[in-house]
């Protein structure tokens, strides 16, 4: 493990593994501990990434996979929408490194190219008298990774397979990380800007699409996102459901 600082305030203190569990675990010892807001844990390779669901997500060594201390001052109710933020981080990056791959949102967390899961988001918050003590975002985006196990071969891909030729991990985490750290302050009061881009990122607002929420699954049109994030559905019945981020996910 080594510990390097910078100059920006998301990265300032950041914490390299070769290898590790996973980052959202020690990014959150760190954050009981004290860490300051901006904390990164990175790993080049994660035994047990975290995904939605309690996925697994698959993190080997080509990859970009770290964790970020966030102690955001806004109500519990309003953390899921960070998970959006996320994903309007990674694909601007990817769009400014390489605007020819169009990435795409899919609601709430996942960035796609051409069709494909690329990077992900997954938010953990830590609650104090109905305000987030911290939140910790994690942040996977497969950079290099030349192979997929067999059951994410048609579901993945990566910016080396799209592009093909080798992405630098640092340019891009610097990026990405001035990304995040843009869209969060810029967002502590207005999230409307967010949304905006979120909706013009969507894989989904104006398409049929199946959703699952917890043990019951719905078809319908993804009409539109709310002010919270929320996903709009409007069913063949024409009753409109407002989904949230934590409750719902797609399914492919």
């Amino acid at each position: 493990m080594k510990a390097v600082s910078t100059r920006n305030k998301f990265g300032r203190k950041l914490y390299w593994y070769s290898q590790i569990d996973s980052t959202m675990k020690t990014a959150y010892l760190l954050a009981r501990k004290g860490a300051e807001e901006g904390t990164v844990v990175i790993a080049q390779e994660q035994a047990r990434g975290e995904g939605r669901e309690g996925h697994q997500w698959f993190s080997p060594s080509g990859g970009l996979w770290f964790s970020l201390i966030l102690r955001p001052r806004i109500a519990s109710s309003k953390i899921s929408r960070l998970s959006i933020l996320g994903a309007v981080g990674i694909v601007e990056t990817v769009e400014e490194a390489f605007p020819w791959l169009f990435p795409q949102i899919r609601w709430p967390n996942d960035a796609l190219v051409n069709g494909k899961k690329v990077g992900g988001v997954l938010c953990k918050a830590r609650l104090e008298q109905g305000k987030g003590d911290f939140v910790i975002m994690g942040i996977g985006v497969n950079l290099n990774i030349e192979y997929f196990p067999p059951s994410l071969c048609f579901k993945a891909t990566s910016l080396q397979k799209e592009t093909g030729n080798l992405v630098a991990e640092g340019p891009f985490l610097a990026s990405l990380l001035q990304k995040l750290e843009e869209l969060y302050f810029s967002s502590q009061e207005d999230f409307s800007q967010v949304l905006e881009k979120a909706r013009s990122f969507s894989s989904l607002l104006g398409k049929q699409v199946r959703i699952q929420i917890k043990k019951e699954k719905l078809a319908g049109w993804a009409q539109d996102l709310d002010d919270e994030g929320n996903l709009l559905l409007r069913l063949e019945s024409g009753v409109v459901r407002r989904i949230s981020p934590e409750e719902g996910y797609i399914l492919k």
